[in-house]
């Protein structure tokens, strides 16, 4: 297992991200749920799961709107 954070380049929004190497995950993306940017694509070889962490600000999320 791999712990990272993430954080979206738009918006601020943090996020955990988890990748389980001994599992396959699905084909797909992630996107911010905040602002719709597309943090990562999977390609199913592993399972993946974000969880956020940290909420954007208000003027951030304005800004990126």
């Amino acid at each position: 297992m791999k712990k990272s954070d993430v954080i979206c380049s738009q918006c601020g929004a943090g996020f955990r991200r988890i990748e389980l190497t001994s599992q396959a995950g699905t084909p797909g993306q992630y996107r911010c749920p905040t602002c719709q940017t597309v943090l990562e694509t999977f390609d199913g070889r592993h399972m993946v799961a974000y969880r956020l962490t940290v909420q954007p600000s208000v003027q951030t999320l304005h800004d990126a709107l």
